[in-house]
């Protein structure tokens, strides 16, 4: 059993391509959010989106000045780029012909907590993202890499933090490992 509706992702996305080449204006999208705080670094974030608003709320460990009423900054940001790339995964799924039975990703990152907080040279910002590509799938894993990296090329969350800092790859295919540049030891 595939999760991917091939016809419907591949038409749409062929769909969108001829739409936004004879017009790219339906493409321009200004996307926005409200935030504001609810006590000390508690922070509730709010939207309109497909005619529905959007509440979320972000916090920090006590230990950091929070309450734990939510996630943090960071794991919106990495639950934000997972979606991105799933979501782009599975249209190149579509697009390149490969079944998928299951695929998930892990993302993981390092940061020294020490550059936000003032010390030196230490950088503020995560310093790499591994992701961590478990799929499940009758399709050669040529077809599995294929897929991989044509969602790598277009989800813009993915896109734009490679601007930023390195992202690895760890692909797994059928419990075989397929792709690994994750750098030995970077992870411990």
């Amino acid at each position: 059993m595939t999760l991917i509706d091939h016809e419907r992702l591949r038409g749409n996305y062929e769909g969108l391509i001829q739409q936004l080449g004879n017009d790219p204006e339906p493409g321009f999208r200004r996307v926005g959010v409200d935030a504001r705080i609810i006590h000390d670094v508690t922070v509730e974030s709010t939207f309109e989106q497909y005619g529905r608003q959007w509440s979320l709320i972000g916090d920090e460990a006590v230990s950091r000045g929070g309450h734990e009423e939510g996630p943090s900054p960071l794991r919106y940001f990495m639950s934000g780029i997972a979606i991105c790339q799933e979501g782009w995964w599975a249209k190149g799924s579509a697009v390149v012909g490969c079944d998928i039975e299951a695929l998930e990703v892990g993302v993981r990152t390092f940061m020294d907590m020490r550059g936000e907080h003032g010390f030196g040279d230490h950088p503020t910002h995560p310093q790499w993202l591994a992701f961590h590509v478990r799929a499940s799938s009758p399709s050669p894993s040529d077809a599995i890499l294929k897929m991989i990296d044509w969602g790598d090329a277009r989800c813009p969350l993915g896109v734009l933090i490679r601007l930023a800092i390195p992202i690895y790859e760890r692909v797994i295919h059928n419990g075989s490992t397929i792709r690994d540049t994750i750098p030995a030891g970077l992870e411990q």
